[in-house]
């Protein structure tokens, strides 16, 4: 999905396929029919089962693997990881599908709202919502007018994490200097780079190194995040192409570093947010789920389902992030709205210098789950 939005919008981009994937699942788990094998052959599951299973993975990480927040355990990353559905009087939630999937996998706050006669009313509570998810990085996250009165079901995810370097990677900012940066539109800035004389993990491949710098860690979760940066200046397109291939960007020979002494390492501070059309980006990868036509593909999700004589789905998302000498600290916000229609070559040497436009990822080891992904291409861009 990188490939498209980067397509789309050629700036610095921050997005967490974990969020999307939290609310798809969401929707797949309460659809039928065509929508349901739609959205499986899109997610590459089987069945519901495997899409359920999936879910209570990812909401177990965000728990810790303790069933409790992780911002309470030690000086470990905090990841929060929160649910909320808000549906209109008009077509309530089936008692199923509230309880065993909602409130029961995704621990989801569920509200009953009057999109009809009171949309800005709703606005005002999801973006409340959605600034308190994300630790007030993340406002209004909708405007007033933009819900439409015959919306029946917003489904969304927050997701916040904060985590501060491993202590033997920790940066010294009194070794921060500004050093050229080289944006894709050929000019030179200046920017505020970080660096450090450790040993790092570090992989040399066809044409892109990736380094990875741990995180403060605290069992059963054990976060990192990896820099992916091309050889050449100009190789960011061309690396996001190779890493949307067959291969794929989780392939294994990527995250199988070694630990080396480097001989120049510096990468730059950043601080940016991002937000961005998920289906129109989804549509690009060849796949819509603009649309359902059959109402009925509903039915499991919502009563009256049949009132409708097709659903529209608008998905979007917001994300920030900052990295900085301390460590990282980002956040995503992910909504679905349906909406009713009426009835009508590597280089030899072992540097490491984040000079030019590069890719990044912050992954949990153990389950491989990947929280972000994003580019930076000027990292004195604010949004």
């Amino acid at each position: 999905m990188l490939k498209q939005v980067q397509n789309h919008f050629g700036k610095n981009i921050v997005s967490s396929p974990l969020s999307i994937n939290a609310v798809l699942n969401m929707v797949v788990a309460g659809s039928t029919g065509h929508t349901l094998k739609h959205m499986l052959g899109f997610l590459g599951s089987k069945n519901i089962h495997e899409i359920n299973s999936k879910s209570r993975k990812m909401m177990a990480v965000a728990a810790g693997g303790g069933g409790r927040s992780s911002e309470n355990i030690g000086n470990g990353p905090i990841l929060i990881m929160v649910n909320g559905a808000w549906a209109d009087r008009r077509f309530p939630l089936v008692s199923k599908y509230k309880e065993e999937v909602l409130e029961g996998i995704f621990k989801c706050e569920v509200n009953n709202v009057d999109f009809q006669t009171k949309p800005d009313q709703v606005v005002d509570e999801i973006s409340s919502w959605a600034n308190t998810a994300s630790r007030g990085l993340i406002q209004n996250i909708l405007q007033r007018g933009s819900v439409d009165p015959q919306t029946i079901l917003i489904l969304a995810n927050g997701l916040y994490f904060k985590g501060l370097w491993d202590s033997d990677y920790k940066f010294d900012a009194r070794r921060t200097k500004k050093r050229k940066f080289y944006p894709p539109d050929e000019s030179t800035i200046l920017v505020p780079f970080m660096t450090s004389r450790k040993d790092y993990y570090y992989g040399s491949f066809d044409g892109f190194k990736v380094l990875k710098i741990p995180y403060q860690c605290c069992q059963p979760n054990n976060f990192s995040m990896y820099f992916f940066l091309p050889d050449e200046r100009d190789g960011l397109r061309n690396l996001i192409g190779k890493l949307n291939s067959d291969s794929g960007f989780l392939s294994e020979e990527y995250f199988e570093l070694t630990k080396e002494k480097l001989d120049e390492f510096w990468i730059p501070r950043f601080k940016f947010s991002f937000d961005f059309n998920v289906l129109e980006v989804i549509d690009d990868m060849g796949v819509s789920f603009s649309r359902i036509e059959n109402p009925r593909d509903l039915s499991e999700m919502v009563h009256n389902s049949d009132d409708a004589k097709s659903f529209s789905l608008k998905m979007f998302q917001k994300s920030y992030i900052e990295v900085d000498e301390k460590g990282t600290e980002a956040a995503a916000i992910t909504c679905m709205n349906i909406v009713g229609c009426a009835m009508p070559q590597p280089k030899k040497s072992n540097c490491f210098v984040a000079d030019h436009p590069f890719l990044f990822m912050i992954k949990e080891e153990m389950s491989g789950l990947v929280l972000f992904t994003g580019a930076v291409l000027n990292p004195i861009q604010k949004d």
